[in-house]
């Protein structure tokens, strides 16, 4: 700010205004009481009033007025085009406003994209097959197979394209896609979600802002480097910053406040809790092999794990927390440090060990304790939670750990590091270096604020998902003036491949680099780029482009195992459709929301997520929805959307109880339970298949249905 000095006395430019104002304001309020008191002292010998004088000079202006309300702005990236009467015109633009030369403008036509939807999306093709696909993406595809046929408009050098006439009763979406040698552009545009009405866009010009990209040799800079121009915000509050930690210590970029019980497991480490696995059967399909207890089951139990802290050590010290493996069934122990926790914002904590590699480098390791937040309080209950899985403690691979043929202590193979399974979806600017044999050692971006030295060069490494997995190699955005291109705008981009941004991890690829892991990598081991469509990354980066059959449950289809949303979602009508095309971020804010769980714009328990759109004249109120689809009316009872169309059918953690059915009373009690992730495809599953799977009609609050569902004979 410019400062104005006088003799000792220092007045802000904002403030002299005010002090010129105010002593011009005294100095008429003195001369008006020096004339009031010379009236005054007069007025005993006035006379009578005099003829009037002539006019006086005009007096200098006043003091300027309240600012009017400002104009309306004008229009970005240049000046009006000449409209087009019949026609539509408008401007390519990047998000800096500078125009964008070249490509084409297309008109989709909404009933193409809505006929779509009449093919299902079939999960289990092959790459191949998949890649091929003409239906898995909306506006891609439709464009590939007929967009000869589409009214479309060539982009000039300065941007601008040009229709002169439109179809009179069309419905279309609008879709920019870059000419052929354009490389930091990608296809779609602010106007490619929304259909409208061709009388909507007669006559108007239509400017479409579009995303950039980054050039092959871009390199990751690291979230810390983003955040000194866009500022430390609320994504450092989110699962996707804090799910790897340090045990027991944040990094700079790391908020817990959401989940005041994170460390609750860490407790038992201090108490030093020991788990006793018995029950095992090592030839088990589950990853649970054994039942957890801790209480001493005797001779049914195959080992014990002693949960153990060092109370001498700083937190972040090596050894600080550690875990003892006590072979019961055989002989000999085994201790491990646990240098890194995984998880423990959604619903389940893993613990993390370190091993040294041969050739110089390391490998890390899950141990074979999993923490249940929202699991049984008593270990085991049967009764309530029938299933072991479903309790506090549960058993996670303990076959890496222990050979239950021959009751020996064993260690993971080089194929089961986190490293080459894990890191890929959860590190900012994954790379991995080594093989099978001298074992795989994951690398990501060095960050001053980084959660811990991951690969002990002794720097601090950005762990976790970072900007950069989302936006793209940042080096470009950075040095090029002016500032503001070169990066991926996900919500710039055709829906098909904002979501392949999600997609890639919140579906159950099997890659191809790496060993071929449920990491997505590519052959050169390296994982898709934001703005990838679906077919490129089940050619290149999946030998298997989605879940196995088991993943999935048989009738319905519904994900029936976690971080599958993307497989749920693609496959609703939300996603292929004539109006509106969705994707995760109509819902969930992608860099996180303080007042909401699980990044949700709107609250779960808020009906407006839905209704916003769900609404008349299209579609009836939630209650006429309600009494039309189940000929009750359920009058006085909290009617919520995702009771009924987003339950819980896959399982992260642990199952939770449900409805409890003891109706008829001479038959066996049935307790229904759900998972603890919400199925995306937004179908509301009929109660015959409540023996098979989470539906709706089981929700605790559905006393009255125990009438309907079946029960099985009493013993």
């Amino acid at each position: 700010m410019r400062q104005v000095y006088r003799a000792n006395t220092f007045i802000p430019n904002r403030d002299r205004v005010r002090v010129m104002r105010m002593r011009k304001s005294l100095g008429m309020i003195f001369q008006l009481c020096v004339s009031l008191g010379l009236a005054l002292s007069l007025v005993a010998c006035e006379g009578s009033t005099g003829a009037t004088g002539p006019e006086g000079p005009p007096g200098p202006p006043g003091d300027a007025g309240v600012p009017g309300e400002p104009g309306e702005p004008g229009e970005p990236g240049g000046p009006p085009l000449e409209l087009e009467p019949a026609g539509l015109v408008g401007r390519i633009l990047d998000p800096r406003v500078l125009p964008v030369g070249n490509g084409t403008v297309y008109l989709i036509p909404s009933e193409d994209v809505g006929a779509l939807n009449g093919t299902p999306i079939d999960l289990q093709l092959t790459p191949e097959e998949t890649a091929a696909s003409t239906v898995d993406e909306p506006l891609d595809d439709l464009i590939d197979t007929k967009g000869d046929t589409y009214a479309k408009a060539t982009v000039d050098n300065e941007g601008v394209y040009r229709f002169t006439t439109l179809e009179a009763d069309g419905r279309f979406f609008v879709t920019w896609v870059p000419d052929a040698s354009d490389a930091t552009h990608l296809p779609g545009g602010d106007q490619c979600r929304h259909s409208v009405e061709s009388t909507e866009l007669v006559g108007t010009q239509v400017n479409i802002i579009v995303s950039g990209a980054a050039s092959e040799s871009a390199t990751y800079v690291g979230s810390s480097t983003c955040m000194v121009c866009h500022g430390e915000h609320r994504s450092t509050r989110t699962a996707h910053r804090v799910g790897l930690q340090a045990t027991g210590v944040r990094g700079n970029l790391q908020d817990i406040s959401q989940w005041p019980d994170f460390d609750a497991a860490l407790d038992e480490f201090e108490a030093g809790t020991i788990l006793y696995y018995y029950d095992c059967d090592g030839s088990s399909s589950s990853f649970s092999k054994c039942k957890i207890s801790t209480i001493d089951q005797g001779m049914a139990v195959s080992f014990e794990v002693q949960l153990e802290e060092d109370d001498t050590l700083p937190l972040g010290a090596q050894g600080k927390y550690s875990l003892t493996v006590v072979n019961r069934a055989g002989a000999g122990t085994a201790s491990y440090d646990v240098d890194m926790t995984y998880g423990g914002a959604v619903h389940k904590q893993r613990y993390v060990t370190r091993f040294e590699n041969p050739n110089g480098t390391s490998s890390y390791y899950i141990l074979m304790v999993q923490y249940n937040y929202e699991g049984s309080p008593t270990a085991p209950s049967p009764d309530a939670y029938p299933s072991s899985n479903n309790w506090i403690w549960r058993d996670y691979h303990s076959e890496r750990w222990y050979d239950f043929t021959t009751n020996t202590l064993i260690e993971p193979a080089n194929s089961k590091a986190f490293d080459n399974n894990c890191a890929g979806c959860h590190f900012n600017a994954f790379r991995i270096e080594g093989s099978e044999a001298d074992g795989w050692a994951a690398l990501t971006v060095p960050d001053p604020n980084g959660a811990m030295d991951f690969d002990g060069d002794g720097k601090l490494d950005e762990i976790n998902t970072g900007c950069e997995a989302c936006h793209g190699p940042g080096s470009d955005h950075l040095e090029h003036r002016p500032q503001g291109g070169y990066i991926v705008s996900p919500s710039l981009l055709t829906p098909g491949r904002e979501l392949m941004i999600c997609g890639r991890c919140h579906s159950r690829p099997k890659g191809i680099g790496a060993g071929g892991t449920d990491a997505p990598l590519s052959d050169n081991d390296l994982m898709a780029l934001p703005g990838t469509r679906r077919a490129e990354f089940a050619l290149d980066y999946t030998q298997r482009v989605d879940g196995a059959p088991s993943s999935f449950f048989p009738n319905s289809l519904d994900s029936k195992s976690h971080h599958q949303q993307y497989s749920d979602f693609i496959r609703s009508h939300h996603y292929r459709n004539p109006f509106e095309l969705l994707t995760c971020t109509t819902c969930h804010d992608p860099h996180g929301d303080d007042d909401n769980r699980n990044q949700l714009l709107i609250p779960a328990d808020d009906n407006t997520t839905c209704t916003q759109c769900h609404t008349d004249p299209f579609f009836p109120t939630v209650e006429e929805h309600v009494t039309e689809k189940t000929n009750f009316a359920h009058t006085g009872q909290e009617l919520l959307c995702v009771t009924c169309h987003m339950v819980g059918t896959a399982t992260s953690g642990a199952q939770y109880p449900e409805l409890l059915d003891e109706v008829p009373s001479t038959d066996a009690p049935v307790w229904y339970f759900w998972g603890d992730i919400a199925g995306h495809r937004f179908e509301s599953q009929p109660r015959s298949l409540a023996a098979e799977q989470p539906v709706p009609a089981t929700n605790a609050c559905a006393s009255c249905h125990v009438a309907f569902l079946p029960n099985p004979p009493a013993p």
